[in-house]
C-alpha cells in the first residue's frame, strides 16, 4: 500500500480535518483554519471602527462626494452614530457567527487585551516619539538654535559628509591681514576705553586671535594677520570675525563680519593676488561694514606651501618660459 495514500486514511490526532463552508447552521459557517478566522475578524473589526470614523475622514477629503456626506452628516450626527452602532454590531455578531472557533465572549475578551496593550505601551511609544521629534528639531533649526544662544561661528563637531566617502577636500591656505578697526561704540566699561582684540572662526580652523590693544577706545590699528585653511569646495562655509573688548571676566562683542568662502576668494582676487608689494596702506585693504556698527580694513592673501627647492624650481621654470 502507498504510504502517502496510507498516512491519509488515518489522520494526525488532535487536528481536526476542516470542512470549508458548511450549510450546518443558518446561514452558513466558515470551518477554516483558525489562523484565517483570526484575519477575518481583525479585518472586521477594522472595517466597522473606520465606519464609525468615516464623518472624519470624510472630513478630510475634498471630492464632491465627500463634501457632500460631510455636509449632510454633520447636521445629524446623532442619528448617524445611532444608526452606525446597530450596524456594527449586525456586522460584528455575524461574523462571530460564521466562525465556529470563535464566540462573543472570546472576542470581548480579545478586545480588551488589544486595548490594555495599546493603552500600556501608548506611554512609551510617546514618549521615543517625542525624542525623535526633538532630535529631528535640534537638527532641521540647528542654525537657529546656535544663533540664539551666541554659538553659530563655532565650529562643534569638525566633520564633513566628503569624510565617509574619502573625498578629498579642494584645501589651501590664505593670509588674513587687519589693518584697522574704527567706529566702534564703547562697552559696558563706563570709566576705561574699549581693550580691543579681533577673534576669528572659520569651519575646521581653530579659532585665532590678535593680541589685546590696551585702551584703544573706538578706533585701533591692529596690524596683525594669521593664515587659515579654506576649503574652495564648500562655498557657502563662514568666516566671522568677531571685534571684542576684554573685560574682567567675560568679553564684550563691539561688532562682527560674516564672510563666505567665495566672498573671501573675491577679497582675495582683489588684495592679494593683483599686489607684488604689500604694506599697511589704504591701497592694500578694502573696508567692510561691522555689524551694528564700524568697520574694519582686511587684505587676504594666498600663501605658498610649498618646500623651498620647489619653489625655485618653479621660479626657473617661469624665467625658462619667459625667455
Amino acid at each position: 500500500m502507498d504510504p502517502v495514500a496510507a498516512a491519509a486514511n488515518y489522520p494526525v490526532p488532535g487536528i481536526r480535518e476542516r470542512r470549508g463552508i458548511v450549510f450546518d447552521k443558518w446561514p452558513f459557517r466558515l470551518d477554516i483554519a483558525v489562523e484565517y478566522q483570526d484575519w477575518i475578524l481583525v479585518a472586521v473589526s477594522f472595517v466597522v471602527v473606520s465606519i464609525a470614523c468615516l464623518p472624519c475622514f470624510c472630513g478630510r477629503m475634498h471630492n464632491r462626494c465627500s463634501r457632500a456626506f460631510t455636509k449632510w452628516v454633520y447636521t445629524r450626527l446623532h442619528v448617524y452614530f445611532c444608526f452606525v452602532v446597530y450596524i456594527d454590531l449586525f456586522i460584528v455578531m455575524f461574523s462571530i457567527g460564521v466562525l465556529p472557533d470563535w464566540t462573543v465572549n472570546q472576542y470581548i475578551r480579545q478586545t480588551i487585551h488589544f486595548v490594555s496593550w495599546v493603552l500600556i505601551h501608548l506611554q512609551k511609544l510617546i514618549v521615543s516619539i517625542s525624542i525623535l521629534m526633538g532630535l529631528f528639531l535640534m537638527v532641521r533649526f540647528r542654525d537657529r538654535l546656535f544663533m540664539a544662544a551666541g554659538m553659530e561661528h563655532v565650529t562643534v563637531i569638525r566633520w564633513n559628509w566628503r569624510d565617509v566617502f574619502g573625498w578629498s577636500a579642494r584645501k589651501r591656505p590664505v593670509e588674513v591681514f587687519i589693518w584697522k578697526v574704527e567706529g566702534l561704540f564703547s562697552s559696558s566699561k563706563k570709566f576705561k576705553p574699549n581693550d580691543v582684540y579681533v577673534e576669528c572662526h572659520m569651519g575646521h580652523n581653530e579659532p585665532m586671535r590678535t593680541r589685546v590693544h590696551n585702551n584703544a577706545g573706538s578706533s585701533c590699528l591692529i596690524r596683525e594677520s594669521f593664515q587659515l585653511n579654506i576649503d574652495e569646495s564648500a562655498a557657502g562655509t563662514l568666516m566671522t570675525l568677531l571685534v571684542k573688548d576684554q573685560a574682567l571676566v567675560a568679553s564684550t562683542e563691539l561688532g562682527r563680519l560674516m564672510i563666505s568662502t567665495r566672498e573671501l576668494c573675491g577679497i582675495e582676487d582683489q588684495t592679494g593676488k593683483r599686489r607684488m608689494i604689500f604694506d599697511y596702506s589704504e591701497e592694500n585693504f578694502i573696508s567692510l561694514d561691522l555689524s551694528p556698527s564700524g568697520k574694519i580694513w582686511i587684505a587676504i592673501a594666498p600663501v605658498d606651501d610649498s618646500e623651498p627647492h620647489e619653489r625655485e624650481r618653479l621660479l626657473s621654470e617661469e624665467d625658462a618660459l619667459t625667455c
